[in-house]
């Protein structure tokens, strides 16, 4: 042992590792490491104490102490759906550049919220999971400046906050995919390509928008208009066909363009299934997605 050899050690526990690549980090641009999980928790513990004394201070205030809030999935799936697809993205930071993000992901009926550290691009520490139908809390609960809009289209134009339309609108997207998951499953066959697999086929999913085989529009029983891109794959061991339910929105204002925006997307190998999709009126023409 020398004096000179590079010193590595836990933040928490101190104990004295070897090489730098022992170390567990956190936080982007900072040199807190950790010699395991366990110590991370530990150190990061008061300030999960710290959110919930802040959520429970808020909620009072509001009058909102307890509120039901049912979903049909479990709490880490709640959190993975937030974090993978939120609808709103928020950092905050001290004058050390330390930052802490907040995701919020609009359902139907409700709003989820993870507060949460990250690191490579990755949440990497949870402080809080919260779940709210009360938009006063969520106007407390946003901090810093928005980094992320997903109703952001190709106009470049972030607003500060949603306005309400947005907002419905993006429950009513979640609403959507609620029911058509759930006629999914009621009517896929057992030998059609598992859930589990729908991620290797993800790349599919900007070419069947962009250049799909067959687009029809239709409506629901609600009224609201869909249009179904479908697109063929035919390969040597794997033919299939990549389907994409869409929910249509007008442009605001007299311009004719409408955009659509993703609901559901699939693939399939059940002609069944692919054929109860071609439903409605088959159009041509170029949307903007």
């Amino acid at each position: 042992m020398k004096f000179n050899k590079p010193l590595y050690y836990c933040t928490e526990c101190k104990v004295i590792l070897p090489t730098l690549d022992k170390l567990l980090f956190v936080e982007d641009n900072s040199t807190k490491g950790f010699c395991s999980e366990a110590c991370i928790e530990d150190f990061y513990i008061p300030l999960i104490r710290h959110f919930e004394s802040i959520e429970l201070d808020v909620r009072k205030n509001l009058g909102i102490e307890e509120e039901k809030i049912n979903y049909n999935f479990s709490d880490k799936q709640l959190v993975d759906e937030i974090l993978s697809s939120p609808s709103e993205v928020w950092k905050a930071s001290n004058e050390l550049e330390e930052e802490i993000l907040t995701y919020i992901k609009h359902y139907s009926d409700f709003s989820g919220v993870v507060i949460c550290k990250i690191y490579n691009g990755e949440a990497s520490f949870v402080f809080l999971t919260t779940t709210t139908k009360s938009r006063q809390f969520l106007a407390e609960i946003r901090a810093g400046e928005k980094i992320d809009n997903t109703l952001n289209t190709d106009k470049g134009d972030i607003s500060e906050e949603f306005s309400e339309e947005d907002f419905n609108f993006m429950q009513l997207l979640e609403n959507k995919k609620s029911i058509l998951l759930a006629e999914l499953l009621v009517k896929r066959k057992d030998d059609d390509i598992s859930f589990e697999d729908f991620t290797l086929y993800e790349s599919c999913f900007p070419e069947t928008l962009e250049n799909p085989d067959e687009v029809f529009e239709s409506r629901d029983k609600e009224g609201d208009s869909f249009f179904v891109y479908i697109k063929s794959y035919i390969k040597e061991l794997d033919n299939y066909f990549y389907i994409i339910s869409c929910l249509k929105r007008k442009d605001a204002g007299d311009s004719p363009e409408v955009s659509v925006f993703p609901v559901l997307a699939f693939p399939t190998n059940d002609l069944e299934l692919y054929s109860e999709f071609r439903a409605g009126k088959r159009i041509a023409g170029h949307l903007k997605n």
